[in-house]
């Protein structure tokens, strides 16, 4: 027998909190790195970061729906 709804809900929230974070910090610094080394000012920055959160969200809307 699996674990009681609620706490694998609360681990599903964390799994999707916690990979969103490091999904997040991961794009910032690869597109800070990439500003960086083209001289795009924060171009990269913020296409990465705002990617990363939809692609967090995405997962986030696939897990709902297999649910």
């Amino acid at each position: 027998m699996g674990p009681p709804g609620r706490v694998r809900w609360i681990y599903a929230a964390g799994t999707f909190t916690l990979g969103l974070a490091v999904a997040i910090v991961f794009a910032y610094y690869l597109g800070s790195w990439l500003d960086a080394r083209l001289a795009s000012g924060s171009v990269f920055s913020v296409l990465l970061v705002l990617l990363a959160i939809a692609g967090g969200f995405y997962n986030l809307y696939r897990y709902m729906q297999h649910r």
